[in-house]
């Protein structure tokens, strides 16, 4: 093995300490590259959710922060209508479905708009590029099941 070989494993196993073995615009390049790739790994701090023709930004820590009840109450208060509610506002919440299109996928089961559960709500919002708020009227469910 030369001493170039040797030296260059030498460099690999000490880290990064051992940069100053490098040229210098070859440490540029490297931590340039570096910076991208770490930017290009993270999240936007917003989550885009969108109900209807609708869209508004909320922030994913925010959400993140909070319960899975408390985002629907949040989702139901920013986005149901009149029409989503039964008998009145102060009783029966329409019910809630949220989606999510995920930043990360791992397959094709998380591929396109997913439905989220309730458990892992922190976990499955943290990695969700989009979401996707859908309105169950009670009333039409009433109706269609001739209560």
């Amino acid at each position: 093995m030369s001493s170039r070989m040797t030296s260059a494993r030498r460099s690999e196993s000490q880290g990064p300490a051992s940069t100053s073995n490098l040229p210098p615009d070859v440490i540029t390049a490297l931590t340039t590259l570096h910076d991208f790739v770490t930017a290009s790994m993270q999240l936007p701090p917003q989550v885009i959710v969108t109900c209807r023709n609708e869209k508004r930004a909320f922030g994913r820590s925010a959400l993140q922060a909070m319960s899975y009840r408390k985002a629907v109450d949040l989702f139901v208060q920013r986005f149901s209508t009149k029409n989503d509610w039964w008998i009145s506002e102060y009783r029966y919440k329409p019910d809630v479905s949220i989606y999510a299109r995920f930043y990360r996928r791992h397959g094709d089961e998380d591929e396109g708009m997913v439905m989220l559960d309730e458990k892992g709500w922190s976990e499955l919002v943290g990695n969700a590029v989009r979401l996707t708020i859908v309105f169950t009227s009670l009333k039409l469910t009433a109706q269609s099941s001739g209560l």
